[in-house]
């Protein structure tokens, strides 16, 4: 039984490191985004600093795509439903 325990830990202690992780951490260049899909009213803007934990809900509630910034405003990355799923 501990065996199935110390699986269990594991798991909890990745998603825990996961969800305290920070945006930059996460994203996808902006370079290497599809940008066709993007509407102003499904985006949402993060500095590159912000943990995850602080708008995951918000992505999958609402369906939006997050826009990583930096301290000036230059966008960085995007974050969607794909890149906030725990693997």
């Amino acid at each position: 039984m501990s065996f199935f325990l110390n699986i269990l830990n594991l798991f909890i202690n990745k998603e825990k490191r996961f969800y305290n992780s920070i945006a930059k951490d996460i994203m996808i260049d902006a370079s290497k985004f599809n940008h066709s899909k993007l509407t102003l009213g499904n985006i949402f803007k993060v500095n590159e600093n912000v943990m995850i934990k602080n708008f995951k809900n918000k992505i999958e509630k609402d369906n939006l795509t997050v826009v990583v910034i930096d301290t000036k405003g230059k966008t960085l990355g995007y974050i969607t439903r794909r890149e906030i799923q725990f693997k």
